[in-house]
C-alpha cells in the first residue's frame, strides 16, 4: 500500500512504468494482502477522488466509471463485468497491479496494467496528454486516437493508431453505423453514454 500511496504523489506514472523493465520492477515490489472484493451495481470514482484497494482480486458487477481527476489503484487483479468509462477530458488514473479484464474501455487519462490486459470488445484510448502502459493488450478492436500508447504487444483483429481524421474512415466501417461518420468525426460523449448503457460498439 505504501508503494501505491507514493504513486499518488506523482503527476504522471510514466517515469515509473514507461518501460517493460520498470513495470516488472514495480510489479515485483507489489503484494496483495487483502481478500478478494466484490463490488455490486457498478463502481464510480468521483471527481478528484482517490481510491486505493489492497485486494488480491476486485470484481465489479457492472461498469467502472472514472470522473475527471479520479484515480483508482488496485494491488491485485481487476475484473470489470461491464465497461470501463472515463467521463471527461481531464486527467484520470487507472492502475492495476495484476491483470485487468473488461467488456470495453474508453479512456482519456492514464492506464497502467502490470499483468495481462484483456478487453472483450473495444479498447479505445483518446488524446495525447497521457498514455497506456502495459506489456500486452488483447481486444477485438484497439484504437489509439491521437495518442502514443506504450504497449509491448497488441493482439487484436484491428489495431488503429493515429488522428481521427486519418483512422476515422476505417473506424466507421468497423463500428456500428452512425458512431463515426465517413469523414472520421465522432463524439467521445456519445460513445461514453452508449457504454454506460452497456450498448455494443461493434456490430
Amino acid at each position: 500500500m505504501k508503494i501505491l500511496e507514493k504513486l499518488l504523489q506523482e503527476a504522471s506514472l510514466q517515469p515509473q512504468v514507461g518501460t517493460p523493465a520498470k513495470r516488472a520492477a514495480l510489479k515485483a515490489k507489489l503484494s496483495s494482502s487483502g481478500p478478494a472484493k466484490q463490488v455490486a451495481n457498478g463502481m464510480k470514482v468521483s471527481e478528484g477522488e482517490d481510491q486505493v484497494i489492497d485486494a488480491v482480486r476486485v470484481t465489479v458487477n457492472g461498469n467502472l466509471v472514472l470522473e475527471d481527476q479520479g484515480r483508482l489503484l488496485v494491488t491485485g487483479d481487476l475484473v470489470v463485468e461491464g465497461n470501463i468509462i472515463h467521463e471527461g477530458f481531464d486527467y484520470s488514473l487507472l492502475f492495476v497491479g495484476g491483470s485487468l479484464k473488461a467488456k470495453n474501455l474508453l479512456v482519456h487519462g492514464e492506464v497502467v496494467v502490470l499483468g495481462d490486459f484483456t478487453v472483450q470488445g473495444v479498447a479505445w484510448t483518446y488524446y495525447n496528454d497521457y498514455s497506456t502502459y502495459a506489456d500486452t493488450l488483447t481486444a477485438k478492436l484497439v484504437v489509439s486516437d491521437d495518442r502514443e500508447d506504450a504497449i509491448g504487444k497488441v493482439r487484436a483483429d484491428h489495431h488503429l493508431v493515429g488522428h481521427s481524421s486519418e483512422i476515422g474512415p476505417e473506424l466507421s466501417k468497423l463500428l456500428k453505423k452512425g458512431l463515426v461518420d465517413e469523414e472520421g468525426e465522432w463524439s467521445y460523449t456519445t460513445l461514453a453514454k452508449k457504454l454506460a448503457k452497456q450498448e455494443d460498439l461493434l456490430p
